[in-house]
């Protein structure tokens, strides 16, 4: 199999941490601990962001978690080769927690998800701690 057929048996990567304008899946909302409460199955952004409060002052990321395709060299995270940031927060969070010990979430990505694909299962437990934009 060629390297062209073999990229095209892979599924498109989503990244978990998307910007609103970049968005396709609704993943979750971020809780008042700062922590994502993820929704499965997978929900069209469009049709969850639909009822999003459109008056509040807070930026639809730092309520809300989006997917939406990996940008790839688009991204600043972008490495050349792989994420950037889900590589650095998956370390940071293996520093603090065996993620061996902590148990999956239900995701509606992990097929697809970059952070997945790159780092494994250790992805998981730092991801759901993620606020895209906490400002």
């Amino acid at each position: 199999m060629t390297d062209a057929a073999r990229r095209a048996d892979l599924p498109e990567r989503m990244c978990p941490s998307t910007p609103v304008a970049n968005a396709t899946v609704f993943l979750g909302m971020i809780t008042p601990a700062g922590r994502v409460a993820y929704v499965t199955p997978s929900t069209p952004a469009d049709v969850a962001l639909a009822a999003v409060d459109a008056d509040s002052d807070a930026p639809i990321e730092s309520r809300y978690r989006l997917a939406g395709p990996c940008v790839t060299s688009s991204c600043g995270f972008w490495t050349g080769d792989h994420c950037g940031l889900g590589a650095r927060l998956t370390e940071s969070y293996r520093e603090a927690v065996d993620p061996a010990e902590v148990e999956l979430p239900k995701c509606a990505i992990r097929r697809t998800c970059r952070w997945f694909a790159e780092q494994g299962p250790a992805a998981c437990p730092a991801c759901s701690h993620v606020v895209t934009d906490s400002r």
